[in-house]
């Protein structure tokens, strides 16, 4: 059976945590940071809506346990990470870097739906795909992208502008999130995209 393309009419781009502290760890940051930029002026261009994740890091007593766990297991000790308000390492890069009239949502999790107003916000708007960049493809791109199909939204993995920490984290990554559901290139993205009106 063929499955059609999805309509970019109504979707949105999200970059998601293009911060120093995490993008600038990926192994693919020199590909991954012109090809977001490129999507960017896309939809800046067609005046589709673009949202931004911003990794937040709770004070300190008040971090996800499991999540502190997950990271002592990649070897961050308590305490090692933190992105907080006003750091070079929490804002967002430079090349990437979103327009005042963009939303830019902090999060602590790596799922854009969890403590945050994003589902209702898309549902306003009458989003109905997401188009997923950013870094890390294995956490916050795959944790976002079931979560939106839980809810009922669309995915579209962007492979070539998602980044990790390995090489081999994010294969396997994409290898799963192409079993689920859609993933595409930056350029299959850019040719399919509506008319600049």
């Amino acid at each position: 059976m063929t499955v059609a393309p999805l309509d970019l009419d109504r979707s949105a781009l999200v970059v998601w945590d293009m911060q120093p502290g995490i993008a600038g760890r990926a192994f693919n940051r020199a590909d991954i940071v012109p090809r977001i930029a490129a999507l960017l002026a896309a939809y800046r261009a067609r005046r589709l809506p673009i949202v931004f994740s911003q990794h937040t890091t709770p004070p300190e007593g008040w971090e996800n346990p499991a999540m502190v766990r997950g990271m002592a297991r990649r070897g961050i000790p308590p305490g090692a990470f933190r992105l907080t308000r006003g750091q070079p390492e929490w804002e967002i890069l430079a090349e990437v870097a979103p327009k005042p009239e963009e939303l830019v949502l902090p999060k602590t999790t790596p799922s854009f739906f969890v403590g945050t107003p994003l589902e209702s916000m898309l549902r306003f708007r009458r989003i109905e795909t997401l188009v997923l960049t950013g870094v890390s493809t294995e956490a916050g791109i795959a944790g976002t992208a079931r979560h939106a199909a839980n809810l009922g939204f669309h995915t579209i993995v962007v492979e070539d502008a998602c980044g990790s920490g390995a090489p081999e984290a994010h294969e396997a990554a994409i290898a799963q999130l192409r079993a689920a559901g859609d993933v595409e290139t930056t350029a299959g993205i850019l040719g399919r995209l509506p008319p600049v009106a």
